[in-house]
């Protein structure tokens, strides 16, 4: 990472929000994905972090980055609408009345319809307030790279199959349907933010755990599960990958924000991209907890330091490192911001 003491501040955007911007909405906070975020390109991570990005701010360039930094890719919305999908199914479980899976589908393919024709027609410049309150801003709609025969009706089907493979999945025996049904505490989807959000403090910053699914029978189990479109990572060597230090700190949060001991906690990462259900289960143990923490630790003291350089003027847009390779640009909402400035 190059400094320089003589640069200017970033050029065209406002320094004026940068205790509020730092990592979350109120105070420091950390999470899995911003983590990955800043060791895949670090102008990324400025422009969706630390540039003080909003859709209604007075700015111009805050106000075009408020818009990008909202897009999601093809790719991310599939995943979205499957757990959107599986949130569905899953809620009404222990009502008087439970939701089938064919009248998910038909409420999924409503939503979908909605949401790609709001980004096809790129309404999102004119409404960006309605980006995820019904409205939807594609990458792909933005730069006009729809693949190929991608269409609204095969992201459906592909999304479709999946959320049919789960409720399959959860219908059976001892399955996830039969474990709510008995469960004392259940988190569908909870929010990330807020009293009681998923997560727990370390050193001042709050670790979040943005969770799918978690599952408590006092005494007995307390299960997390995180939903994947496609298929399973295979691991080569020894080092973790950002999925498994995903559920690692999934297994933190009831263990030091609840005091849940680790051999009651299981985590669960389930893959549906080969037309079963893969099931790939993680344990922590007490061995692996202070190198997790580490981990978040360096993690933090990175970011820290990169938005120090920047705040200080010590760091110039030029300065800031781009991805190692084009294969994360393809599908960057801010790669339009980052050509202009080669």
């Amino acid at each position: 990472m190059k400094t320089n003491s003589a640069s200017p501040s970033l050029p065209g955007l406002s320094m004026s929000g940068w205790n509020q911007q730092r990592y979350g909405r109120k105070g420091p906070s950390w999470s899995v994905s911003r983590d990955q975020q800043l060791q895949v390109c670090e102008r990324k991570f400025y422009y969706q972090y630390l540039a003080g990005a909003r859709v209604n701010a007075s700015d111009s360039m805050q106000r075009r980055l408020g818009v990008l930094k909202k897009m999601k890719s093809i790719r991310m919305w599939q995943g979205d609408c499957l757990h959107w999908a599986i949130a569905r199914f899953l809620g009404t479980i222990r009502n008087t009345y439970s939701l089938a899976g064919e009248d998910v589908l038909a409420e999924l393919r409503e939503k979908m319809e909605r949401e790609w024709m709001f980004s096809e027609q790129k309404r999102f410049w004119d409404q960006p307030t309605q980006i995820d309150k019904g409205g939807l801003a594609l990458v792909e709609h933005e730069y006009s790279s729809v693949p190929s025969g991608t269409t609204l009706d095969s992201i459906f089907k592909s999304v479709a199959a999946a959320t049919s493979l789960f409720v399959i999945w959860a219908e059976s025996p001892g399955g996830i349907v039969a474990k709510i049904k008995v469960a004392d505490n259940v988190w569908i989807e909870p929010p990330v933010f807020g009293d009681g959000a998923p997560g727990f403090v370390l050193d001042d910053v709050q670790i979040i755990a943005k969770v799918d699914l978690a599952i408590e029978k006092r005494g007995d189990f307390f299960e997390i599960y995180d939903w994947k479109i496609g298929e399973p990572r295979r691991q080569n060597g020894t080092c973790i990958d950002q999925y498994e230090l995903q559920v690692s700190v999934y297994q933190l949060w009831p263990h030091l924000a609840m005091r849940k001991p680790l051999e009651m906690i299981t985590s669960h990462l389930v893959y549906f991209g080969n037309g079963i259900p893969e099931v790939c289960t993680h344990r922590l143990d007490e061995k692996a907890v202070p190198l997790i923490l580490s981990a978040i630790r360096n993690s933090v003291a990175l970011a820290s330091r990169l938005e120090k350089h920047i705040q200080n003027g010590e760091m110039r847009l030029e300065d800031l490192d781009y991805a190692g390779s084009v294969f994360f640009c393809r599908e960057c909402p801010f790669k339009g911001v980052c050509s202009e400035s080669l």
